[in-house]
């Protein structure tokens, strides 16, 4: 934020920087690419203005890494480290994007793997939303998109990004994909299997707290509280579910 101005930055950096050293504002290791322009929409409706600011960083992105999309495509010489050339391409290895996954929420405990949400289904599906809806009428089309669980946006950033599917894009984040999801459902699952009183007398013997009363939960306790999760339900709940949680925590 500049003089009353706001826009959302985008940076680029290298993923073979270590995180430590990467995080770090003095280390300088983002590179800022542009900056993204906010805008208040004037439509009535709350959720169409979220789509049209989706749509506005949509057509942003797809203006701005055009370079690297001729990249993936072609290649480009570029020096490394030590100062050699080498021919190097520029696949999106990573975007939080629409569903990864043909099945719907109801169907995330079905004993089998439905299909990825391949870049091929998405596009076929709004190929065929476009032919019979107007894009510019935006509550429409989103309502066409629901019962497919997109979002809203008309031409993906990246739809001609050579190898870009986003049923194989890396989107896990730590904190919510990681440790607040065990937290959410886990310890919760744990909780009730083994019982509240008996899983909050299990912990306390190793951390001076109880859990199932907890409100707020920082990552350094979610962390903690992965940590001894196996330990505090062995013996007390079915070997089944013990050998599930721990499949779940090494996953």
């Amino acid at each position: 934020m500049t003089g009353g101005c706001i826009a959302h930055p985008l940076l680029i950096s290298l993923a073979n920087i270590k995180m430590a050293v990467r995080n770090k504002a003095s280390s300088h290791a983002f590179l800022l690419t542009a900056l993204l322009p906010t805008a208040d929409f004037l439509h009535p409706v709350k959720r169409m203005q979220g789509v049209l600011e989706a749509r506005l960083i949509h057509q942003c992105l797809d203006i701005i890494l055009e370079p690297l999309k001729q990249a993936a495509r072609i290649g480009r010489m570029m020096l490394d480290p030590a100062g050699n050339l080498r021919y190097c391409f520029t696949p999106l290895a990573s975007y939080i994007t629409s569903p990864l996954t043909t099945a719907s929420y109801k169907q995330f405990g079905d004993a089998f793997q439905h299909p990825p949400h391949t870049a091929k289904i998405t596009l076929t599906q709004l190929k065929s939303i476009k032919s019979k809806c107007n894009a510019q009428d935006v509550e429409a089309f989103f309502a066409a998109c629901e019962p497919y669980r997109l979002s809203g946006v008309v031409d993906p950033f990246w739809r001609d990004w050579q190898f870009a599917d986003p049923s194989q894009f890396l989107t896990p984040e730590a904190l919510h994909h990681w440790h607040r999801k065990s937290y959410d459902h886990d310890v919760q699952w744990c909780i009730r299997i083994v019982g509240a009183e008996e899983f909050d007398f299990r912990f306390s013997v190793l951390q001076p707290l109880g859990v199932s009363m907890l409100k707020q939960v920082t990552r350094r306790v979610q962390q903690d509280i992965q940590c001894y999760l196996v330990a505090i339900i062995a013996n007390a709940a079915p070997p089944g579910v013990v050998i599930a949680v721990r499949a779940l925590i090494d996953f």
